[in-house]
């Protein structure tokens, strides 16, 4: 009888953690995408903006994420557009996730090129690079 009764209690403790819940998910939606970087919002409130790190053999996506608090996307296609005009020596410095971001800017054959870099904090021993984009690329990313 003992061991039924342990058994019945067994069987049940495993029944009554077996439950599934179900949990909500925020929508997101893929705002634009040019080759290995996209810029995906999360909500109403936040965005990421994903590239494949080129310094890596396997080329793993890498991201960083902003809130959309004070129009914050505009602001960064505004910052990256002026970086386009401007072409500067040293790149613009911007801090999303507690992660710098450096945003790049090249030219070559009379062509501008951003290029997004940043230390990604698990790792910050390694620099990652996205592939070069032009203006229209940044333009097709931010739907413009």
């Amino acid at each position: 009888m003992k061991k039924l009764l342990f058994f019945g209690a067994f069987m049940f403790s495993l029944v009554s953690y077996s439950q599934i819940e179900f949990i909500e998910t925020t929508k997101t939606e893929i705002v634009g995408k040019v080759e290995y970087v996209y810029l995906e919002k999360i909500g109403e409130e936040a965005y990421n903006l994903y590239y494949k790190n080129l310094n890596d053999p396997i080329h793993e996506y890498v991201h960083f994420s902003f809130k959309n608090l004070d129009n914050d996307i505009e602001k960064l296609y505004q910052i990256i557009m002026r970086g386009f005009q401007e072409s500067p020596r040293d790149p613009y410095k911007i801090k999303a996730n507690g992660d710098v971001i450096w945003l790049k800017y090249t030219k070559e054959d009379g062509i501008v090129h951003l290029q997004i870099q940043q230390y990604v904090s698990r790792d910050p021993d390694i620099m990652t690079v996205s592939k070069l984009l032009t203006y229209d690329q940044v333009n097709r990313l931010f739907s413009k």
